[in-house]
């Protein structure tokens, strides 16, 4: 089968997206397929032949590459010979996509990696706070109705899309991680690194570190920890962002500089010695559509303490792999605590976390979206754009309907 990504972002920006991008493409290129990536930013020295960049906004500082624009594809499509087109994004690379498909009279479909609605809620600007998320549910909905299949990685993802009145042919799809490649002597370094004896607790968050992440929730709870009655520990916030500065700030002022450390980005090669360095994970967010770095963490061997919220609580067994518990500093204070003084408890929750991590592997996520494809491929291309059709009447006179008759709908609420 030859596969072409659509995506808004590649190598060598890290994050979940572009991770899954790279495992999926590794194992179906093991598997005989031929996968092809378009994406915007400047070739890079590890692209080969079947990656190509589309021009990107200059924008050297930041760590995202921003597509141009009106993008136009400057090679000939139709010779590639796609059987599908895989949006990763519904912006401007992902409107690439669909168009070429709907162009080529290919099949499309699209992972919803992120629900924007409830990301940009958390924005600084009120303007944004305010008129986001009804836009972005906007901008996911009309482009949901242009994919023949919309791939959500957790029931969470497609029960919230559903709920923004998305009609579409849901699969539901999880991501797949390669096992974590433990280094010899990983844990010794990045302890010595941290100053830390080899018995002192190691608390880790990995990923972005942006407003919906929650992690000054996470710090107020440590906060709580600090009086001397709940043992030796340390925090690592291992990645980059824009609320790096405020949390700097917040741990300041709460007079955490000895217990919590931003390590600013890390390359992703070097993730794995961070989890074999730490004993416990902590995921604040409540916006995950599934939580990727978890799924690492308990293939490390690390016991989770998550929110039960969003699509990380699918992640979690409770009480078996880690402890979830409401958003809030007390809460995840308390979680924390138990671990911190058991280390039997995090001994055994590690372990069955080891086990429920090998559910997710690349080869069983690659098995199942090649079975969306092949539904995709195999619906009546005449019937495909009726369906398509009858997707956006409908939903245009439900969105009529609900101005008119229905109450106000109840923002989905983060905490």
């Amino acid at each position: 089968m030859r596969i072409a990504i659509f995506s808004e972002c590649y190598t060598p920006v890290t994050n979940g997206v572009v991770t899954s991008i790279v495992t999926l493409r590794q194992t179906l290129r093991a598997w005989g397929h031929r996968v092809f990536v378009f994406a915007p930013g400047t070739p890079q020295p590890d692209d080969d032949e079947d990656v190509f960049r589309l021009p990107e906004l200059p924008f050297p500082r930041h760590p995202y590459h921003f597509p141009r624009p009106f993008p136009r594809l400057t090679i000939d499509f139709a010779a590639l010979k796609v059987d599908v087109v895989h949006c990763q994004h519904p912006f401007v690379v992902g409107r690439l996509g669909a168009e070429t498909a709907r162009k080529h009279g290919i099949p499309m479909v699209y992972t919803a990696h992120s629900l924007y609605d409830t990301m940009v809620a958390c924005s600084k600007s009120p303007i944004v706070r305010s008129m986001g998320p009804q836009a972005m549910r906007g901008v996911v909905r009309r482009f949901c109705a242009k994919a023949d299949y919309v791939i959500a990685p957790t029931r969470h993802t497609r029960d919230s899309l559903r709920a923004d009145l998305i009609e579409a042919r849901f699969s539901i799809v999880a991501s797949g991680v390669p096992p974590t490649q433990i280094r010899p002597g990983a844990r010794e370094a990045i302890r010595h690194r941290l100053g830390i004896s080899p018995q002192t607790p190691l608390l880790l968050y990995v990923g972005r570190l942006g407003p919906e992440k929650r992690l000054d929730v996470l710090v107020d709870g440590i906060a709580l920890l600090n009086d001397g009655r709940h043992g030796d520990f340390k925090v690592a916030l291992v990645g980059d962002g824009q609320e790096r500065e405020s949390l700097q700030h917040q741990i300041a002022n709460l007079r955490l500089e000895n217990r919590v450390t931003l390590t600013g980005g890390v390359p992703h090669s070097e993730i794995d010695d961070w989890y074999a360095a730490s004993d416990i994970f902590v995921m604040p967010s409540p916006a995950e559509t599934q939580g990727l770095v978890m799924v690492e963490a308990m293939s490390a061997g690390l016991p989770c303490v998550s929110v039960n919220e969003g699509g990380v609580a699918e992640l979690t067994l409770q009480g078996i792999t880690g402890i979830k518990t409401p958003l809030s500093p007390e809460a995840m204070a308390h979680a924390l605590d138990c671990l911190i003084r058991e280390p039997e408890l995090r001994e055994r929750m590690g372990a069955a976390g080891k086990e429920r991590a090998a559910q997710f592997t690349p080869e069983a996520m690659t098995r199942n979206l090649l079975g969306v494809y092949e539904k995709a491929i195999h619906l009546p291309r005449l019937a495909n754009q009726t369906s398509v059709q009858k997707f956006r009447t409908s939903l245009n006179r439900r969105t009529r309907l609900t101005k008119r008759t229905r109450p106000k709908r109840t923002k989905r609420s983060l905490f």
